[in-house]
């Protein structure tokens, strides 16, 4: 149900997130537990960082440009987006008296 399992652990069911491993409730009854998953909001895998793809040697691979719809360097061959450079801050100016 809504991707949570049930475990029946000395006669009382605990409810865990599959993604975490983490028990979300301990309950007596199982009506108790449908209804408890029933109020819970549904699970959705978790998201992955990129990761650089590594060789054998576990050397950082190169991405090889005769290829442009692929990048060989980042695993699932697609490489993140790049993010803004961040602005500058500037120091206030002190008044002079």
């Amino acid at each position: 149900m809504k991707g949570y399992s049930i475990e029946n652990v000395g006669g009382r069911f605990h409810v865990r997130n599959p993604h975490t491993g983490q028990v979300v409730g301990k309950f007596l009854y199982k009506h108790a537990v449908q209804d408890f998953l029933h109020k819970q909001p549904a699970l959705e895998a978790p998201v992955k960082k990129p990761a650089r793809a590594r060789g054998k040697g576990g050397k950082l691979k190169a991405d090889d440009p005769s290829t442009p719809e692929v990048n060989e360097a980042w695993e699932g061959g697609k490489a993140p987006a790049k993010k803004a450079p961040a602005k500058k801050k500037r120091k206030a100016k002190k008044a002079k008296k």
